[in-house]
């Protein structure tokens, strides 16, 4: 879907001379210091010339500033084509700026290529003859590796490999704006800590990799050997980095003097490289060096072996010696016709406090941090440049106000793209920041997490127009208010995590204002072509619009994460499973979060810092002011209307689904006991939206389109993605869209189990209430017959009806409305209630129910109570959606612990929503199971040898007349 060509927006110009420049500067390889820089090549007698070096052409213009200030239409410093070699970023401060009238321009010479690189060329390359190397390597390498003396050229200083050197600014991201998971991908040193940057190696301009096993991949971790284990919703891991790996490979690593893994050790999208501290090749077990990985060591989890002289096994590796400063090589092409190259430089451009600077058509490379700094000022402009073979980031802008990034080409970054942060989020003061028309892939080869395509912070900032594709992870991420996406096309990012967005925020109220629109997301899968998501907003983020945004391919293409207030309007959503998600999460594992900023909202009146009932918050954001007293947990005011649901030819589908076809609600990701809450109106669902040419991915609606009579809004399709205009690095631009892999086989289920009940299907019968039953979680002798443990269903089976322990017990009882259950539970002392409201992770009662009278379709219901008074009607039966809602309005239900050894439950549930009434005799399909979190098992009336509410496996109860 490309652009339309339209000019270059006049605001990206606003750096630049109206007219011509009053002074032209120029220079050049050919160039000397000692001259003019008047002239753009040495004069006959050689005597006068451009100048040699950029410093010297900025100390040039300090002095006409000094002179007499700088001439109408400001000054051009043009290079010439050829490379230039930096040791140290050209440093631009406030004295280097332009005024408007007058600003200052760096540029490379039109149709020239002109390479800044952070980079020194290597030589005195020689083949490996050292006996005790060869033998070492691979046998597959010997013969084929090479070797330079990085010392003997003055390369003494290799960087480090476990961190990325800018840790303290992914840090402080994580801090300024409530997001809170910028810092993740790398586990950030002590503070005050110290780090080297990393040097690289590229060969004709292309990154070298540092030797890994496997090339390609992971290995799993069989098993976690720390002696601390850390248990996070279930999900259990051990504090301490030792374990058992699978296969044999790594006894190859004994003997390697500066070992190292990298993994995703405990969360699939945080990573960490540690240093090898110990390797015993008989027992397959590693202990790494500290400080230990966040999220701790997981069974199952995944990692690889780096900087290994053995590993050396294909073209295109390297390994250096830091003892002897000797790097070994493995070249992809003949070493003779070859330019080798390591990164020196710590960056290339540093502005600090400058204003009025352009940097146009350039050629950036080879740094080992970021080669573009800006610090504060006001509207710098980097225009048409090519960013490649950096080692963290191409652009960073922080603070002053209106700097753009215009037009670039970026790939081969170890860490992300542009990073723009911003403008005064206590006032709401906008930076106007913005990237704008640039193309952006391939980056995140180091720090493979968070480090994003674009990332922005703060408030008022712009991504528009840019082509962002092929990465481990986001392609945008972003916190603060204010901020506008549009006309993006993403594809193929997300491709080594699941828990990931495309577009990606997360984590507080407050973050609101944002506007998603006319953006094309398209062919989207996680790690081995799993889960990811499209727009992805986190743990109770809210106040989004979405809306006029095309979804091709995408699983989960809207995802919210129990957050409130959120747009979404005349998107296309075509062969997206669980198109729409919203999820209730701070109704159950993610409450004690909410908890926490309700508790520091009534105490001190702020939100995560943020003072939400005084202006300007209050003001700008009017439903934040009284969230307090509208359920905050709840995610309402959520609307969702005149979006095209479309299967399209269900080939996304069909692959998430393993081939299964799919269903009429393949679009419905919204969680069963909130659905009430989204406010759904006017969506096209699964009627031909008559596309102009879907197959061609022409998403635009013909005339007779059913969707217009819905109000639906035309989306500028044309306009989507890049565009061409004389800011452009490059044109025409192409790219590969990759089909989405194939999901791994399913392992091969084993046996089923039988249950080991034997006989017919007990019966139980239940008696008409003696008294009224009120539903307050208070199980009494005088309400439920004596509440006798002798005349209960006894629930103390285990799935495939073993005897259990603890016991629970329950009661029924019946009026000519309702069916009524108690349930009493006993429980392990050793370990306390699991209080949040996610089922199989917390204690939980279930009471599943089945009217056979209803026929072979006849639903089953699922109803799940919590300790904490939390009730849901759940889906997972495959009832039907109105029927599933229908009875979670319906049921009352009620909890109380009654002390450390016991808790209760009560349901009173209307017998018209199990089609029943009291008049007729009734015998309905039934099974009750206890979630006990202490033991982790399941205790049930009637054990299945399968899901816990498989009703024709357990029993009945007769209402008895």
């Amino acid at each position: 879907m490309a652009g339309a060509t339209v000019a270059c927006a006049p605001m990206a110009r606003a750096a630049e001379p109206a007219t011509a420049p009053g002074v032209n500067l120029f220079v050049a390889t050919t160039g000397n210091d000692a001259w003019s820089g008047r002239l753009s090549v040495p004069n006959p007698a050689g005597t006068d010339g451009p100048f040699a070096t950029l410093d010297r052409a900025r100390n040039e213009i300090r002095v006409l500033k000094q002179q007499g200030g700088l001439p109408a239409g400001g000054i051009v410093v043009e290079v010439l084509g050829g490379r230039y070699e930096l040791t140290a970023p050209v440093v631009l401060t406030a004295e280097d700026s332009g005024p408007a009238e007058a600003p200052i321009v760096f540029q490379g010479r039109p149709g020239a290529e002109v390479r800044i690189s952070g980079g020194k060329i290597v030589t005195g390359w020689q083949p490996v003859t050292d006996p005790a190397i060869l033998e070492r390597l691979d046998p597959v390498a010997r013969g084929k590796v090479f070797q330079a003396d990085l010392k003997a050229q003055g390369v003494t200083e290799f960087g480090d490999l476990g961190l990325d050197a800018a840790w303290e600014l992914q840090l402080w991201l994580s801090k300024i704006d409530g997001q809170g998971e910028d810092a993740m991908g790398s586990t950030y040193a002590s503070v005050g800590k110290k780090v080297s940057p990393r040097l690289e190696v590229f060969l004709n301009d292309t990154p070298m990799d540092i030797s890994r096993w496997p090339n390609e991949g992971f290995i799993k971790i069989e098993a976690v050997l720390g002696s601390t284990e850390r248990d996070v919703r279930g999900w259990k891991s051990c504090v301490e980095g030792i374990f058992q790996y699978e296969g044999d490979r790594p006894r190859r690593w004994v003997g390697e003097k500066d070992a190292w893994v990298l993994g995703y050790w405990g969360r699939d999208w945080a990573l960490q490289r540690h240093k090898i501290k110990t390797l015993d090749p008989e027992k397959r077990v590693i202990a790494v060096e500290p400080p230990y990985h966040t999220y701790g060591y997981h069974k199952g989890q995944w990692f690889c072996g780096l900087n290994l002289l053995c590993e050396i096994d294909r073209p295109g590796e390297w390994y250096i010696d830091r003892e002897a400063g000797i790097l070994y090589l493995w070249p992809t092409d003949s070493l003779d016709k070859s330019t080798v190259e390591v990164s020196m430089a710590s960056g290339l451009f540093t502005l600090t406090d400058a204003s009025y600077v352009t940097i146009r058509g350039l050629l950036l490379e080879a740094a080992r941090g970021t080669a573009v700094a800006i610090t504060g000022g006001e509207q710098c402009r980097v225009i048409g440049c090519t960013f490649r073979n950096l080692g963290n980031h191409a652009v960073t802008v922080f603070n002053g106000k209106e700097h753009g990034v215009i037009g670039c080409d970026m790939y081969g970054m170890g860490g992300g793209g542009i990073y723009l942060v911003g403008g005064d989020r206590k006032e709401l003061t906008p930076a106007g920041h913005f990237a704008e028309n640039n193309h952006i892939h391939h980056y995140a080869r180091w720090d493979r997490m968070y480090r994003p395509g674009i990332f922005m912070s703060g408030v008022g900032l712009r991504a528009s127009h840019n082509l962002i594709h092929d990465a481990p992870h986001s392609a945008i991420l972003f916190g603060g208010n204010d901020h506008l996406f549009e006309y993006n096309e993403i594809h193929n990012v997300c491709q080594e995590s699941h828990d990931c967005g495309a577009i990606y925020a997360g984590r507080s109220w407050t973050l609101r204002g944002h506007v998603m629109q006319y953006n094309y997301i398209h062919h989207l899968a996680g790690k081995d072509g799993g889960a990811c998501n499209g727009i992805y907003l986190d743990d109770l983020f809210s106040s989004a619009t979405i809306q006029g945004n095309v979804f091709y391919q995408v699983l989960r293409p809207v995802f919210i994460g129990g957050g409130r207030d959120n747009i979404v309007q005349d998107n296309v959503f075509v062969d997206c499973p669980k198109a729409m998600h919203v999820d209730a999460r701070a109704l159950g594992w993610c409450g004690p979060h909410a908890d926490g900023r309700i508790k520091e909202a009534r105490e001190k009146g702020t939100i995560m810092g943020v003072r939400y009932k005084e202006p300007p918050f209050s003001t700008r954001y009017p439903q934040l002011v009284n969230i307090l007293d509208e359920d905050p947990k709840s995610p309402c005011g959520n609307i969702v209307r005149r979006n095209i649901f479309w299967l399209g030819n269900g080939e996304n589908i069909r692959r998430v689904q393993r081939g299964e076809p799919p269903t009429d609600t393949w679009w419905d990701g919204i969680e069963a006991k909130i659905r009430p809450l989204v406010k759904l109106e006017d969506n096209l669902i699964n009627e031909d939206p008559k596309f102009v040419d879907e197959k061609a991915c022409n998403f635009q609606l013909r005339d007779d389109s059913p969707a217009w009579k819905l109000g639906f809004k035309r989306i500028p399709v044309e306009k989507i993605g890049l565009h061409p205009d004389d800011c452009r690095a490059s044109w025409p631009v192409t790219h590969a869209v990759r089909p989405l892999p194939s999901l791994p086989a399913l392992p091969a289920a084993p046996p089923p189990r039988q249950s080991l009940r034997t006989g017919p299907a007990p019966v139980f019968a239940v008696a008409r209430a003696v008294a009224p039953i009120t539903i307050d979680g208070q199980v009494t002798p005088a309400e439920w017959a004596g509440a006798d443990p002798k005349n209960a269903l006894v629930i103390e089976r285990g799935l495939y009806h073993e005897p259990l322990l603890p016991k629970s017990y329950a009661w029924f009882a019946y009026d000519d409305r309702n069916l009524y259950v108690a349930v009493v539970n006993d429980v392990d002392t050793v370990k306390p209630l699991a209080m949040g409201a996610h089922w199989g992770t917390d204690d939980a009662v279930e009471v599943a129910l089945r009217n056979p009278a209803a026929g072979k379709t006849a639903p089953i219901f699922v109803l799940r109570g919590y300790p904490n008074g939390r009730f849901e009607s759940s889906p997972e039966a495959g009832a039907p959606g109105d029927q599933v809602q229908k009875a979670g309005a319906a049921v009352t239900f009620a909890a109380s612990v009654v002390d450390a050894a016991l808790w209760a439950a009560e349901y009173q549930i209307p017998l018209d929503v199990l089609g029943l009434s009291a008049s007729a005799p009734a015998k309905l399909e039934m099974n009750i199971s206890v979630r006990k979190s202490a033991g982790a098992a399941w205790v049930m009336w009637q054990g299945t040898g399968g899901l816990t509410w498989e009703t024709g496996k357990a029993g009945f109860i007769e209402l008895s007349k």
